[in-house]
């Protein structure tokens, strides 16, 4: 806080029967330094607490300043003093430093991905580089149980565009993949919960790990939360090790880890991907990847990539009615295609309608390997 020298003076000439000793007695340069949850734009405390939980996003501490000059500084050091659950003490875990030219300077520690240890913390602060003062605080108590319940999460190459839904599961995906689904069912959630998927590169042919995608999508009702990631344009997936990391409020719920390799190092009858599409356009130039398909669709396809088939693998393409109130059938083949395949190959099968329209009601193809069923991908006619 600034005094006029002018206005000093006067009083001094007033008061003259005051000790001259008095005007050389100093005030501390910081008047109030506490810890909060939360401060206001003029960096006044709102929440102030000494005790935070281990998922606490930020703690704030707000100091009071007695002394304001743009000359000076400000600095705080974050210490985890102790704690037995991590087994650290005296760790320097963050350094702050700001100009003391305002009547409030506020340090913020946020916390990373990971949940604060439970132990003791100090903020020791410096003015002009000397030691005035040090705030304590504690991380105890247990984390805010998350409003979003995640079950059955899996990566894959091929899901229901429907639903979401993942139709398999793997752990490694080649280099020439064109995208790399990772899926988690919903147990439990309220309408507007939103999940967030960020993407890390954990190493290989980039280096160490760095984050390089990140998405969120609200719950809204849905069963099924898929999040997708594809590579930039004309380029391939970079060699090395993944994961998917799943996070409600900041806070880790499950982590999917995968790998990108080289496509003769996938097992054998690798799925890449499979989808069934039908053209929009006379052309055929113009597809539609869909679950839903108009009943007078001319004919709808199917087609999959398969790696390191060994030799004389049959591969069929079952085209199935699962359920058709207007036909009366059910779990009814209407058409199969068969292919004996070697090596990496792609595979295509197609459904055409002998009459005017298609059958209006579910339907599925079914990915068949030597009389094995891989793959059911689900579909309506309407």
């Amino acid at each position: 806080m600034k005094i006029d020298k002018l206005h000093i003076y006067v009083l001094m000439a007033v008061a003259m029967a005051l000790p001259l000793i008095a005007g050389c007695v100093s005030q501390p340069p910081i008047e109030q330094a506490v810890l909060c949850n939360a401060v206001s734009k003029t960096g006044e405390p709102l929440i102030v607490s000494d005790n935070f939980t281990p998922d606490v996003k930020t703690v704030y501490c707000s100091i009071k300043l007695n002394t304001q000059s743009a000359k000076s500084t400000i600095r705080a050091d974050w210490y985890l003093v102790k704690s037995d659950e991590a087994g650290l003490s005296d760790l320097l875990i963050g350094s702050e430093k700001a100009a003391a030219d305002a009547p409030y300077v506020v340090f913020a520690f946020a916390r990373s991905d990971s949940l604060l240890p439970r132990g003791d913390y100090s903020v020791n602060l410096f003015y002009d580089d000397k030691p005035v003062q040090s705030v304590p605080f504690i991380i105890r108590g247990e984390t805010a149980a998350p409003s979003v319940k995640l079950e059955d999460a899996t990566m894959s190459t091929i899901i229901d565009v429907l639903s979401g839904k993942p139709l398999n599961s793997v752990s490694v995906f080649t280099v020439e993949s064109p995208v790399v689904y990772g899926s988690a069912r919903v147990s439990s959630a309220d309408f507007n919960d939103e999940v967030i998927a960020r993407w890390i590169y954990e190493g290989g042919e980039l280096g160490g790990e760095q984050k390089i995608a990140e998405s969120s999508l609200k719950v809204e009702g849905r069963e099924y939360l898929n999040f997708s990631m594809s590579p930039k344009a004309g380029k391939s997936f970079p060699l090395g090790r993944y994961s998917l990391r799943f996070y409600v409020g900041d806070i880790e719920q499950l982590k999917l880890p995968f790998s990108v390799v080289e496509a003769g190092l996938l097992p054998a009858l690798y799925i890449g991907e499979a989808n069934v599409y039908a053209f929009t356009d006379k052309e055929q130039k113009e597809v539609n990847v869909s679950s839903r398909f108009s009943a007078d669709t001319p004919e709808i396809l199917f087609r999959a990539k398969i790696y390191n088939a060994p030799p004389n693998t049959q591969v069929n393409v079952r085209w199935i009615i699962v359920s058709s109130d207007e036909a009366g059938v059910d779990d009814y083949q209407v058409a199969e295609d068969k292919n004996i395949v070697e090596g990496t190959v792609v595979v295509a099968a197609r459904l055409a309608t002998s009459k005017d329209e298609l059958v209006k009601g579910d339907y599925s193809a079914k990915l068949v390997f030597n009389g094995e069923e891989k793959v059911t991908i689900p579909f309506k006619v309407q």
